[in-house]
Order: structure tokens, then C-alpha cells, then sequence
């Protein structure tokens, strides 16, 4: 058995509904997970976000599987980078690329302490056992070629989809939920 952590998005929430309707599969599949509240709201900074991660990953019996959605994807890669934790598979959906001088200027320099520096990529490689990018082509906030990027450098399996946008928004909850727990089940 695996613990799944789903790492939300900028001023995400898992009160938001995709969550919600995430969580309530997630407990009807009796699977173990958890969908912590990263703080912040508009102006988190990244030491706050590792801290929970790593104590979420710290309190798993289990193989973790990290799910970061936006931002958490970045918050997973620091992570990794920083506290050289294995865990047994990573998904990034909506990834944003390593390239943190451009990424930091992102919501007018909000979360720039996240880009302060590229993540070493070659480290992180080798601290999960599979890498899962998933990026729609119509992405309004990332540009596709984010998750392909990303993707490449880590050696990822790229699951691109057409018309999902962000993955995000409460009119698109439902069809969104079901994609993200389509996408842990087939990694677990």
C-alpha cells in the first residue's frame, strides 16, 4: 500500500470542491491519503510548504506518492531537492518548468521565494521511482511547452490532454477530480 499526498495549488484549498469530490473517491477506494492546507493564500513562501510536505511524508508508514497540481508541483521538486527524501512516484499536473527567473515573476512576484534558485534536476531523478507530468495543450496560466520541458529533463512520462485547461476552476470540479484519481490510479 501506498500514502497518496495531493500538494495543491496557488491559493488553492482543499476545501475547494475538486478536492473535496477528490478526497471522497479517494475513501471510497480505501486508499490512504491526504490533501494538507498549504498556507500563505495569496503570498505563501515555499520554507512554510516544505515543512508541511515533509512532515507529511514523515508521518507515512507507507511508499509516498506525491500529486502537486500549479504551484505544488513546483513545491514538490524543492522539496525533493532540498530534503533528498525518496519517495516511490511523483505527478506533476500543470507543471511549471525549472527555469525559476522566468517563473518568478509569475502572479506579480507572490510566491518568488519558490524560484530563487533552479532545482538539480539529476538529484531529484533519482529520488522517485516514477515521474508523471500531466499537461493540457489549452493551459491558460502554464504553456504546454512547461510540462514538456519539465518532463524531458526528468525523464518523465508525459500525459498530454486537450481541453482541460489549468485542471482547475469550480465549474470544471467534477471533470477534473476524476481525471487527477484516473491519474493516481494508474500510477499506484
Amino acid at each position: 500500500m501506498k500514502k497518496v499526498i495531493f500538494i495543491h495549488g496557488y491559493t488553492s484549498s482543499p476545501k475547494k470542491t475538486k478536492y473535496q469530490l477528490i478526497a471522497k473517491k479517494m475513501q471510497d477506494l480505501g486508499i490512504d491519503y491526504s490533501i494538507p492546507q498549504m498556507p500563505g493564500g495569496e503570498y505563501p513562501h515555499s520554507k512554510d510548504w516544505l515543512e508541511i510536505i515533509d512532515g507529511e511524508v514523515k508521518s507515512s508508514k507507507k511508499m509516498v506518492v506525491l500529486v502537486g497540481h500549479s504551484l505544488g508541483t513546483r513545491a514538490i521538486l524543492l522539496y525533493l531537492d532540498k530534503y533528498n527524501t525518496k519517495v516511490d512516484t511523483v505527478i506533476l499536473i500543470s507543471a511549471l518548468n525549472n527555469n525559476y527567473k522566468e517563473n518568478r515573476k509569475r502572479a506579480n512576484g507572490n510566491f518568488s521565494d519558490f524560484f530563487d534558485y533552479a532545482v538539480d534536476i539529476e538529484k531529484v531523478k533519482k529520488l522517485a521511482d516514477k515521474f508523471i507530468v500531466v499537461h493540457s495543450k489549452d493551459d491558460e496560466y502554464l504553456p504546454y511547452s512547461q510540462g514538456e520541458e519539465i518532463a524531458g529533463e526528468l525523464g518523465a512520462k508525459l500525459l498530454t490532454y486537450e481541453n482541460f485547461s489549468h485542471f482547475s476552476g469550480e465549474e470544471n470540479a467534477q471533470r477534473n477530480a476524476s481525471e487527477f484519481v484516473k491519474i493516481v490510479e494508474s500510477a499506484l
